[in-house]
């Protein structure tokens, strides 16, 4: 058996911290908004908009070319009726995800082209309904929502089964 070198766990250590920090940089939110506030911005989108118009605001966040994002189109107070359906189990053990009621309007961007600033993504609009975190909201929504989304977990996808059956 080789005894491990000296030096080695703290390397490693230091490295997944940086990794950590640099990961969490290049996703954080803004100082100056809530949880809630970013969410909006990252992800409603009441009046359609394209891909490259809409990732042009929130690249300019993070000075780089986001992979992918997904905009509802609805109000915040439509999506932020998610967070009344039953609570769902999520991966991190916590126990806040909701559904939406039923499928809404949207678009998802896929970077084509990872220039920045001048990105650019393909756009696929569908139905579908998704599943949103939600939180206690602070400040601006405190007095008009008692839970406020917070993260776009997932996009459902619709499988469409040919209905009547058709027997041969």
């Amino acid at each position: 058996m080789v005894p491990a070198r000296a030096g080695f766990c703290p390397l490693l250590l230091l490295l997944l911290l940086g990794l950590w920090v640099a990961e969490d940089a290049v996703s954080a939110r803004p100082g100056n908004m809530t949880p809630a506030q970013w969410f909006e911005t990252q992800h409603v989108q009441p009046s359609p908009q394209g891909c490259s118009a809409a990732m042009h605001k929130i690249n300019k966040f993070s000075k780089r070319c986001k992979d992918l994002k997904t905009f509802l189109h609805e109000s915040f107070s439509s999506v932020t009726t998610s967070c009344q359906m039953p609570n769902i189990a999520c991966k991190n053990g916590r126990n806040n995800f909701h559904q939406s009621q039923m499928p809404v309007s949207l678009i998802e961007c896929k970077l084509t082209s990872e220039k920045y600033p001048d990105c650019r993504y393909n756009e696929e609009e569908r139905n579908a309904s998704y599943i949103v975190a939600c939180e206690p909201p602070e400040k601006k929504y405190s007095k008009k929502f008692k839970l406020v989304p917070v993260h776009l977990d997932k996009v459902l996808n619709i499988f469409i089964f040919p209905w009547p059956w058709v027997l041969p």
